[in-house]
C-alpha cells in the first residue's frame, strides 16, 4: 500500500521537512494548507524559516537553547539595525600609533592597525571596557631584505598574515621572487605552528627586473587558502601587465601562481567569495571564476559587464577619499575554517546568498556606488562549463542598487547590511547627490538593508513584534559617471541614528553583526569608540523621515 506525505502523522510531516534545505522548506510551506499548517504549528520549522527569511545560518558553536530562546534571541539580533536607533559605547581607548600611511580593519572583534612596519592588535568581543592587547611587533627588525606592505588577520584561526616586496630585485636564473609571506600567530606574533613554513617566498617565472609590484588590494583568507593578486608596471607608467594570482595553502606551505586575463592597474579590485570562487573587477566588468583543484587554477566563468564610463572619466586620487584605488569594494569576511578561537563566531553567519557586496566607483566627476546582491556569485548560476559574458542590461537592474556618492563617505558592509556615514540626519531623497564630509562639521550613521526576502515578506505579513520599516527605493540617478540612464527600483530599508558624531580626524567604521567600531587619527595617536545600537523608542522624534 502506497502511503502519501500528506496521510502521515503531523510529527512524521514536521521530521521530514527539516530535512530539507532552508530554501525548500520555504517553497514547501506555500504548497498546500496541510503542510502549511504543520509549518505553521512548528517552532522548530518557523525557527528555520526565520533564519532563511534573516539571510544566517546557524554556527556549529551555537549553544543548545531550546528553540524558543533561540528565535526570541534571533529576532532581538535582527531587528537592532531595523529602525532608528542610538548607539551606546561599549568600549572606548586611544592608543598611540606611528604617524604615516595607516591601514586598519576589523573582524570577529578585534580590531588592528598597521603601518611602517608597526602592528597594533585590539581585542574588542567582551563586553568590558578594556580591550585584550596582543603584543606589538617591530616587523622592521624581522626581515632586512624586505618591505612590509599588506597586513590582513583571520582573528578566528589566529593568524596573521603579512606580504612583503623585496627591498631590491631579487633574480635568481629566470625566476624573479615578487613578493614574500608570513604566517604569525595574532596572539602572540610569533610563528603559527599549524604552518608548515611560517615564511614562503612567491615567485614569477620570466619576470622582467625593470617592473615594480603592485599588490591588488590586501591578501585575502578564507579557511587554508590565501590568495594574492598583484600586477607588474614600469616604475612611473600607466602600463599595467594582466593580473596574476597566487593561491596559497598557508597550512601545507603550497604557493602556485596563475595568470588572469585581467588588466591590472588602479582599476583592478577582487573579492574571494569562498575557497573556491573569487570575483575580480576592472574597469568596466567583473569576473566571477572558480579556483580548481589543490593548486587553485582559475577558471573563468562569467563575466558582468557594467555601464559604460562617459567619455573623459578617467580615474583620479581624491584628497578627501581614504583610497587611492578607482573601485573598490566592501564585503563582508570570511568566516570558514578551523576556528582557534571559536568563541569569536559572530551569533548567526550570513550566508552568501543574502550578502551584499558594494562597489565604489571613483571617477573624475559624479562618482557612484552600487549594492551588488552576491546571488549571482553562487554556485547556482554557474550552469555551463564555458565562460559566459552578460551584459548590464541583463542582470544590472535586477541584482543592484545604484546610489550618487562622494568619496568621503564611508562605507562599511556586514552581510545584507551597509553603514554608511554622511552630513546629514535623515535620508536622502530617491537620486538625491548629498555633499561632502567637512571637517567643520558632523556625520551621522546610517544603516541600509538589502535583504530581498525579508523586505517582501514584511510588505506581505505584519509582525507585531517588529518597528515600522522605513523602505525606499534608490530612484534615478539624475548625474552619474555612466553614459547611460541609471534607474534603480530595487527596495531597502534605510535607518539612521540622530546623534551626531565629530569628523575632524575622522577615518573609518566597521559594521559588525551587533556593533560598530568607529576610528579616529589624531597626531601620533588613534582613537577606537566601539558602540553597539539600542532602538529608539517609538514618536522619540516623530516626522524626521
Amino acid at each position: 500500500m502506497v502511503v502519501g506525505l500528506l496521510s502521515l502523522p503531523t510529527e512524521l510531516i514536521c521530521h521530514i521537512l527539516l530535512h530539507l534545505t532552508p530554501r525548500d522548506l520555504s517553497r514547501c510551506a506555500t504548497t498546500c494548507k496541510t503542510i502549511g499548517d504543520v509549518a505553521q504549528n512548528s517552532v522548530d520549522i518557523q525557527y528555520q524559516l526565520e533564519l532563511y527569511a534573516q539571510g544566517f545560518t546557524e554556527p556549529h558553536t551555537l549553544d543548545c537553547r531550546d528553540v524558543s530562546r533561540k528565535m526570541c534571541s534571533l529576532k532581538k539580533l535582527t531587528s537592532l539595525w531595523r529602525s532608528d536607533f542610538h548607539l551606546n559605547t561599549v568600549c572606548e581607548e586611544i592608543a598611540p600609533v606611528v604617524n604615516g600611511h595607516l591601514t586598519q580593519s576589523v573582524k570577529c572583534g578585534t580590531w588592528w592597525i598597521w603601518g611602517q612596519d608597526d602592528l597594533l592588535i585590539r581585542d574588542f568581543k567582551t563586553t568590558t571596557k578594556l580591550s585584550h592587547t596582543s603584543p606589538r611587533l617591530d616587523w622592521s627588525s624581522q626581515y632586512q631584505n624586505w618591505w612590509l606592505m599588506s597586513v590582513v588577520i583571520d582573528p578566528l584561526q589566529d593568524l596573521v598574515v603579512a606580504v612583503s616586496l623585496p627591498r631590491s630585485t631579487h633574480v635568481t636564473d629566470t625566476v624573479r621572487y615578487v613578493f614574500s609571506v608570513d604566517f604569525r600567530l595574532a596572539s602572540s606574533q610569533l610563528p603559527h605552528p599549524d604552518s608548515a613554513c611560517a615564511f614562503l617566498e612567491c615567485d614569477e617565472s620570466g619576470a622582467a627586473d625593470s617592473k615594480v609590484v603592485h599588490l591588488v588590494g590586501m591578501p585575502a583568507i578564507c579557511g587554508d587558502r590565501v590568495v594574492v593578486l598583484y600586477y607588474l608596471a614600469m616604475f612611473g607608467s600607466h602600463e599595467a601587465s594582466n593580473m596574476s594570482i597566487q593561491v596559497i595553502d598557508w597550512r601545507k606551505g603550497h604557493v602556485t601562481r596563475h595568470p588572469l586575463g585581467e588588466r591590472g592597474g588602479v582599476q583592478a579590485t577582487f573579492h574571494l567569495v569562498d575557497e573556491q570562487t573569487i570575483v575580480v573587477g576592472s574597469e568596466d566588468r567583473m569576473v566571477l571564476y572558480t579556483l580548481q583543484g589543490f593548486d587553485g587554477s582559475p577558471q573563468r566563468r562569467i563575466t558582468y559587464l557594467l555601464p559604460n564610463l562617459k567619455t573623459g572619466h578617467d580615474s583620479w586620487v581624491p584628497i578627501q577619499s581614504s583610497t587611492s584605488s578607482y573601485n573598490v569594494v566592501y564585503a563582508t569576511p570570511s568566516f570558514r575554517g578551523a576556528a582557534a578561537r571559536a568563541d569569536l563566531l559572530p551569533s548567526y553567519v550570513p550566508f552568501l546568498e543574502s550578502q551584499i557586496m558594494v562597489l565604489e566607483i571613483l571617477p573624475t566627476s559624479w562618482p557612484v556606488i552600487i549594492v551588488i546582491d552576491m546571488v549571482i556569485f553562487s554556485e547556482k548560476v554557474i550552469i555551463s562549463e564555458t565562460p559566459v559574458e552578460i551584459p548590464w542590461s541583463d542582470w544590472g537592474p535586477k541584482y543592484t542598487w545604484c546610489f550618487p556618492h562622494h568619496p568621503s563617505h564611508r562605507i562599511s558592509v556586514f552581510g545584507s547590511k551597509m553603514a554608511y556615514a554622511l552630513p546629514r540626519d535623515h535620508i536622502p531623497e530617491p537620486g538625491q547627490r548629498v555633499e561632502a564630509l567637512s571637517h567643520r562639521n558632523d556625520f551621522y550613521v546610517h544603516i541600509w538593508d538589502f535583504n530581498k526576502r525579508f523586505i517582501a515578506r514584511s510588505k506581505n505579513m505584519r509582525d507585531p513584534d517588529s518597528p515600522d520599516l522605513v523602505i525606499r527605493k534608490p530612484g534615478r540617478l539624475a548625474q552619474s559617471c555612466f553614459d547611460e540612464d541609471m534607474i534603480s527600483d530595487n527596495p531597502y530599508i534605510a535607518t539612521v541614528c540622530p546623534e551626531p558624531f565629530s569628523t575632524r580626524f575622522f577615518d573609518k567604521f566597521f559594521l559588525e553583526q551587533d556593533r560598530l567600531t568607529l576610528t579616529w587619527l589624531p597626531d601620533s595617536a588613534v582613537h577606537i569608540r566601539v558602540v553597539s545600537p539600542v532602538q529608539m523608542e517609538a514618536g522619540s522624534d516623530p516626522g524626521r523621515h
